[in-house]
């Protein structure tokens, strides 16, 4: 059984230099990567090897292709724009998407190439309906000061910034978040409610509520939602669907 699992291990080094940014490979396809379908001849959820085929269409014209080997669609929008317009004469100055495509270097690739985001936010929906509303552990429904950079809980108590930390994703774009917490949980009767995650391994009673925001995310979201809910917006979001 050992050589069993050492041959294996060798068979996966040996194909790196194949998976490459790629988390997978097939033996059958290489170039391919693991993904869940939906459609799913089995019904059983299982991985198997796939292109992401992206479609661009301008009044109902497809206007650009692209096979991406990432499983998901949001890291695919930028590379995507960026081919587009290195084969194509003109530049689409709207773009819209559904919730998939959003992310922080989206927002931020259009607003700096002179395209207007209509991008879905990911939680446009869920932010609806009523158990998202009254959810006291989001930072939406919490009281931000601009002056103080703090965010005031439902018991009145203030989660401060306290430090700043930078992530990278696989495009190579480095996004910058703030992460808040408060001075002080102890005795707060919605501790409960507002704080969780049962596999963290300090004990509730000696946790404080804490928040991870970026901030260029949270003000280019904000910027889109009220684009994107504009007349104009809807009858655009509308035109995709079609």
């Amino acid at each position: 059984m050992l050589e069993g699992y050492i041959s294996k291990l060798k068979e996966y080094t040996k194909h790196l230099h194949i998976c490459g940014e790629r988390n997978s490979y097939s033996k059958t396809d290489p170039d391919a990567t693991f993904m869940r379908l939906k459609e799913d001849a089995m019904l059983n959820g299982q991985l198997k090897p796939a292109y992401n085929l992206q479609h661009g269409v301008d009044a109902q014209y497809i206007t650009w292709l692209d096979l991406s080997s990432h499983p998901t669609d949001v890291l695919t929008l930028v590379p995507f724009l960026k081919d587009m317009e290195c084969h194509l004469s003109f530049q689409h100055k709207e773009i819209v998407a559904d919730a998939g495509y959003e992310s922080e270097e989206s927002y931020v690739f259009l607003e700096q190439n002179g395209q207007e985001s209509y991008l879905k936010p990911q939680n446009y929906e869920i932010s609806k309906t009523r158990k998202y509303r009254q959810d006291i552990s989001r930072r939406e429904n919490m009281t931000y000061d601009s002056e103080t950079d703090e965010y005031i809980c439902s018991n009145e108590r203030q989660l401060k910034a306290i430090y700043d930390r930078h992530s990278k994703n696989r495009n190579g774009y480095v996004s910058t978040v703030t992460v808040y917490e408060c001075e002080s949980c102890q005795r707060c009767p919605y501790k409960d409610k507002c704080i969780h995650g049962n596999n963290c391994k300090t004990p509730m009673e000696e946790r404080n509520k804490r928040l991870s925001i970026s901030k260029e995310m949270k003000q280019k979201r904000q910027e889109t939602l009220e684009r994107i809910t504009t007349e104009y917006g809807t009858q655009l979001r509308m035109n995709r669907s079609i």
